[in-house]
This record gives structure tokens, sequence and C-alpha cells, in this order.
């Protein structure tokens, strides 16, 4: 008769318990040193003694505090002052935070200049402009005391007039862009003032009606305004765009009040990395 012999074994229980030695507290500190030649760029590392094991930046963009490597480069497009801050992390999850540091840039990168020539209106500034007029009765142009003014041959109008001046820039595709303009005008009557982006060329006779971004006058409401206007645009593809800066008013009140309508300080420019 055989018999069967089970071999076995059991686990010991294990009470025992590794010790991890204790994690001193660290000492945040980075430094900050501007790459040679180049007024918008800085190399920013974490200099933390010690184990640091991660390392948070907030470079001072507007986007917060993200989790990155120990050295990188910072690229700020735009002249200003940014402040950065950085924490270091131990292995435990610990963050410490090291003094921030502060960095001005004094000019803007090449990329991000005013993509408009002759925006200030400067003697001579308006070679840079374009016109057109898509009605017979025509827009009167002058540049003068750092203005570009336009005006109508009689106020009010006897027949409508409806033109505009305009520049071709090159814009990227899916990056904001921002324009900007001082611009004065008295009490108008039956008067648009308005800024386009599109890729449709400007042509005399043809009203221009491509992308509309803003409108300065609010019909019916035929006050005087002295100040600043911006609104921020984006664009599907990349190319050229045409920023028109599109005026008229009807017959037989429309005028453009009694000093015209003056812009000057015209600005458009990229402001998205």
């Amino acid at each position: 008769m055989g018999a069967t012999v089970l071999l076995g074994c059991q686990k010991d229980s294990n009470n025992d318990y590794e010790l991890y030695a204790p994690v001193d507290s660290l000492v945040a500190t980075f430094t900050v040193t501007p790459v040679p030649g180049n007024d918008t760029k800085f190399v920013i590392t974490n200099t933390t003694k010690g184990e640091s094991v991660g390392t948070r930046w907030d470079v001072g963009k507007g986007g917060g505090p993200v989790m990155g490597k120990t050295s990188d480069t910072v690229f700020y497009p735009l002249a200003g002052t940014y402040s950065i801050k950085m924490q270091a992390l131990d292995k435990r999850g610990k963050l410490y935070s090291a003094t921030p540091v502060s960095v001005t840039t004094t000019r803007n990168d090449p990329a991000y200049d005013n993509l408009i020539k002759g925006g200030k209106m400067n003697p001579g500034d308006d070679q840079f402009w374009g016109r057109y007029d898509a009605t017979a009765n025509k827009i009167v142009w002058t540049l003068a005391n750092n203005a570009y003014t336009a005006t109508t041959a009689t106020r009010p109008v006897t027949a409508q007039v409806n033109g505009g001046t305009y520049q071709a820039v090159q814009v990227v595709a899916n990056k904001i862009y921002r324009f900007t303009t001082n611009i004065s005008y008295g009490v108008t009557q039956d008067t648009w003032v308005e800024v386009y982006c599109g890729q449709a060329v400007p042509a005399d006779g043809k009203d221009y009606a491509d992308n509309k971004r803003i409108g300065f006058i609010n019909w019916g409401t035929w006050t005087a305004f002295n100040g600043t206007r911006t609104f921020d645009v984006t664009f599907g593809s990349s190319g050229t765009i045409y920023v028109v800066i599109k005026a008229g008013c009807n017959a037989s009140a429309g005028h453009f009040s009694t000093q015209g309508i003056s812009i000057w300080n015209v600005d458009f420019r990229r402001i998205q990395e």
C-alpha cells in the first residue's frame, strides 16, 4: 500500500519594519542667468542643496506654477518685468519656496514687434498706408500733427462716402494678436468707423466686409470720442492679412464731425508664444 507524503513550508510572520533616515528640510535656491546676446531669454536653474527630487516653476507669464526641469531656458518675447518663482520638492512630497527673482527685458523679440509700419503717423508715414474708396465720393486723408485724419469734401456729404486705409501684415496661425489704436472724433452723424482683419485685398469700387473685428461708433449714438480702442484676434491659417480701418457716412445728413476722424499710435502685434 502506497503512502503519499505532502511536504510544505510555512511563511514566518515578519514584524520588522524598514527604517528611513530623517529627511532634512531644504533651503530652496535658484539662479537666473541671461543668455548672452539675447535680451529675451534666461537660463533658470534649481541650485537647492540636499535631496531635492523635483522643481516647480512659475515664470511670471500668467500660466501659474508647473513642475519642470532642474534647469531650463525661459523666453520672454514682450518687453516688461517678470517675477520668477521656484519651489523645490523633497522625497516626502513637501515643497520649499525660494526667494523670487525679477527680470526685466528692454525690447520685444522681433517676431512680436508692431507689424504696422508708420503707425506713429510721423511725417512721411502715409507712404506705408494703402487707401481705397468704395464709392465715387471719396474720403480725404491728411497726415498732420502726428495723426492720420479722414474728412470729406463737404459737410454734410452730398452722396454716401465709404472707404478706408489699410496695411498688409504676415500672421501665424492660432496665435493671439492684439490691435490697438488711438482715435479721436467730434460729434458725428450717420457715420461708421470699423476695423477689419481679412484676407481679401481692399479695392476701389468695392465695400470691404471681410472679418469685421470692431466698430467704434454705436449707430444712433452720435457723441464725441478721444481715447484708445483695442481687440484681440486669432487666425485659422498663416499668411497675409489686411488690417483695414474703414470709415463712411450716409447722405444727406452724414458727416465725420467738424474735426474729422483721426487715428494714431496704430499697433498690431502678436502677444502669444
